[in-house]
């Protein structure tokens, strides 16, 4: 069974068009496996979907973390969520790709994903 990064990893790109898409590949998007690895890649400023709740944003309890803020730097690719556009939407619907598990949102720049 695949871990539950890579699980939230993928709903989210699949909800999210432009979810893990580096920047400037708009016009010419990756895959979904692409994006998911984006997403997961951990670089000088860490992951935008992490295992569990490493940082305690979820009181302990969250299967997975997700970071909403731009990471910068080279190979940085678009948020997973956004808490000021469309992020809500794209949540639920990822919620609901899971089925066991849903998103919800701590801050504008955390949200966490709890098992139902």
């Amino acid at each position: 069974m695949k871990s539950w990064k890579h699980r939230v990893a993928e709903a989210l790109v699949t909800v999210n068009p432009h979810a893990g898409c580096r920047w400037g590949r708009l016009d010419s998007p990756e895959t979904k496996a692409e994006r998911v690895a984006n997403l997961l890649r951990k670089g000088p400023y860490g992951v935008y979907v992490a295992t569990g709740d490493p940082h305690g944003w979820g009181g302990g309890g969250a299967v997975a973390t997700i970071y909403m803020e731009q990471k910068g730097g080279e190979g940085d690719c678009i948020m997973p969520l956004d808490y000021y556009d469309s992020g809500m939407e794209f949540s639920i619907d990822a919620s609901d790709l899971l089925k066991d598990a849903y998103i919800e949102f701590v801050n504008a720049a955390v949200a966490c994903v709890y098992r139902v």
